[in-house]
């Protein structure tokens, strides 16, 4: 059993529900916790309360850091909710995502993974708030970066100076990053598989349509359940050494392998297999 905390910036690219909705949906996660980050966090929040409402799951939601530690502005694409009613009726738990990832990981050290699909802003906070999460946090598990150095990625764009101090640090880290998550796209008849899902399948389709839609898409690549899935279903994935990982001053993610390094990166090696296991989870 894997016990899971999801830090997520979920209600703007569709991937982040189909991530809560895949972590749901395995047997062999607990997921104790759920925080939100980057922008309206409180909306984030009632948003992965809404669809936990959905499968009559009631998993501890907790707003977390809505600015970023670089100042970077904040992006949203401006239909984050639009597809919700009554979100309203919910309310995030008092304490601060930061404190609620402190202290869980360091009450039970080393048997927490932390899921991060998102800006990295609140695992950084964590990090700067009690050196102990660094020692004591299992694993953390990041969509983000592009260690092709063909782009910067969003993540990691969105708070450089987060992502540094998470990459920098000792943590434990397994990366999946972009290059590798485009190797994964649900076409339409994966779509159509997701839409059939008995409860929350309505409202994952009017996502994914909410989010291909206005970009002339029939397809969707799903970076952040494949992030999560790597750690529920690691025969699909190889994984690098161990390596250490920087961020540049405009956000260009580098790797380097070392025998003293934290950082692994991920590459689905059955594309295809991935996907379908993640359909799976999310249908059940």
């Amino acid at each position: 059993m894997h016990k899971v905390i999801l830090d997520t910036d979920i209600g703007t690219d569709v991937d982040d529900a189909l991530a809560l909705a895949a972590l749901m949906g395995s047997k062999e996660v607990d997921l104790i916790g759920i925080t939100t980050v980057y922008g309206d966090v409180r909306l984030r929040s009632t948003i992965a309360m809404h669809l936990c409402s959905l499968v009559n799951r009631e998993i501890p939601t907790f707003a977390g850091e809505d600015k970023t530690i670089s100042g970077r502005e904040v992006w949203v694409s401006g239909s984050e909710g639009k597809n919700y009613e009554n979100l309203a009726s919910f309310t995030p738990q008092i304490t601060s995502a930061v404190d609620f990832l402190v202290n869980a990981v360091v009450s039970q050290p080393k048997s927490i993974d932390v899921i991060a699909i998102g800006p990295l802003t609140n695992i950084a906070r964590a990090i700067q708030t009690n050196l102990d999460f660094v020692e004591k946090v299992k694993r953390v598990w990041i969509m983000g970066g592009d260690f092709t150095q063909s782009r910067v990625e969003h993540n990691f764009k969105c708070d450089i100076d987060a992502a540094r101090i998470v990459l920098e640090s000792n943590v434990p880290i397994s990366i999946l990053d972009l290059p590798s998550s485009q190797k994964t796209i649900i076409r339409m008849e994966e779509i159509e598989q997701i839409r059939n899902a008995p409860t929350l399948g309505a409202l994952l389709y009017s996502e994914i349509m909410s989010w291909i839609q206005p970009r002339n898409q029939d397809w969707t690549i799903p970076h952040d359940p494949i992030a999560a899935l790597a750690l529920l279903a690691p025969e699909f994935f190889e994984s690098s050494p161990t390596g250490k990982a920087k961020i540049d001053s405009e956000g260009m993610s580098f790797w380097n392998e070392t025998p003293s390094g934290n950082v692994v990166l991920l590459n689905p090696i059955q594309p295809e297999l991935a996907v379908k296991r993640m359909i799976e989870l999310i249908t059940n």
